[in-house]
């Protein structure tokens, strides 16, 4: 390896596109249409600015983990769409996060909404977890 080798060029180029690609899906389709969800008896949750910098600009993460929670926008949509129940409820001071868990298309992924002194509910993150083993087709 030379010192002047660029060995980000395709994880560089990928992140970009992705980065575009699921920021005009966040706010020219999700935002626009924000989902009901079952699992709090059909009450709309916010898609908000706050959600997409947690998700595309948080600092601590790689760009790779970023990448990983781009590709499953989708799918978190889909999980707060048909969740009638979630993983768990974490209470820290006014805030208030519910967890949800769920397999998506062969895809395990972890969504958090969260709520701020009794405002509505808004899509925080989304994480993912893994892959359901299958074999190529």
């Amino acid at each position: 390896m030379t010192k002047n080798e660029n060995l980000n060029m395709i994880l560089d180029a990928t992140f970009k596109f992705a980065k575009k690609t699921a920021k005009e899906f966040y706010f020219k389709i999700w935002a626009k249409n924000s989902p009901k969800c079952p699992a709090f008896g059909g009450e709309v949750i916010q898609i908000t600015q706050d959600g997409w910098e947690h998700i595309a600009h948080d600092e601590s993460k790689t760009k790779t983990d970023i990448l990983g929670r781009l590709f499953v926008l989708e799918r978190a949509k889909s999980l707060l769409e048909r969740a009638v129940t979630f993983a768990e409820v974490i209470e820290r001071e006014k805030a208030v996060y519910w967890i949800f868990d769920g397999i998506i298309d062969e895809i395990k992924i972890r969504v958090v909404v969260k709520s701020y002194d009794k405002r509505p509910k808004y899509f925080l993150t989304v994480i993912k977890k893994g892959t359901v083993e299958t074999h190529l087709k």
